[in-house]
């Protein structure tokens, strides 16, 4: 009589499940075998549905920012093409969802890019392929924060936004407790949520587990994860033509929600 073989174990679904509720331990398992592909599914379908949750209040912006784009515009010809061309974002928009997986490896890459970074200034034994795995793992909880972040943004409703910076003041972040209208700071707070300083433990974490690197340094490689993406997307953000602190310009009124 022969026994049947014990099934064998899931280690990338085991990952992604204790990544959340046992992290040590996960990070342990990733250090000696890499896996990603759960994460990714798991980070996609949460992304995915995150953009559809909010996609009434982001098109209601959207729609909004066009009718201010052509109040500014200086002429005729420069409304027209303002028009044409907000029509077309329009568009794409609606179907921004189907991107969420691109985005997903963007940003992982770009994380991965700082701890390797990280990892070779400060003496740490990680590799590419661990980096990027484990980064991947920790993505589930930044897409968990983005699908919580789209309900409250959804139950909120359309009308009860203005412009882009009533989604920061209204998001699960810093950015909504600090009265300040200067975009580049709300920006930059709105990148400082429950659950971007959740993935700044979980970084921390993986580069002691992974990288062996003493907790001092694990911090700093895991605050550079948080700190450089949203330095840098503060400094890109921008205020739309004719947006002042997230209400309409009065030269505007069919842009009033």
């Amino acid at each position: 009589m022969t026994t049947a073989p014990p099934p064998q174990e899931n280690a990338g679904l085991t990952s992604l499940v204790e990544t959340v509720v046992a992290p040590a331990n996960a990070f342990d398992r990733l250090a000696e075998k890499q896996t990603w592909g759960w994460a990714f599914i798991a980070s996609s379908i949460l992304t995915m549905v995150a953009s559809l949750a909010s996609g009434a209040v982001q098109q209601h912006i959207a729609r909004l920012m066009m009718e201010r784009g052509i109040a500014a515009s200086a002429n005729a010809q420069q409304a027209a093409a303002a028009k044409a061309g907000a029509a077309i974002g329009l568009k794409i928009s609606e179907f921004a969802w189907i991107f969420s997986p691109i985005g997903i490896l963007f940003m992982v890459a770009i994380a991965t890019v700082i701890l390797l970074l990280c990892n070779a200034i400060l003496g740490g034994k990680a590799t590419f392929k661990q980096l990027w795995c484990a980064s991947m793992n920790v993505f589930v909880v930044i897409a968990i924060g983005s699908l919580v972040g789209s309900i409250v943004l959804a139950l909120r409703g359309p009308d009860a936004f203005s412009g882009v910076m009533d989604i920061y003041r209204n998001s699960l972040s810093l950015a909504a407790i600090v009265p300040s209208a200067n975009i580049k700071l709300i920006a930059f707070l709105a990148a400082i949520t429950p659950f971007t300083l959740w993935a700044l433990w979980l970084n921390s974490l993986l580069m002691q587990r992974i990288a062996r690197l003493a907790a001092p340094k694990a911090w700093a490689a895991a605050l550079a994860v948080l700190l450089v993406p949203a330095l840098i997307g503060a400094a890109f953000a921008v205020q739309p033509p004719g947006a002042t602190n997230g209400t309409p310009p009065a030269t505007s009124a069919s842009a009033s929600p």
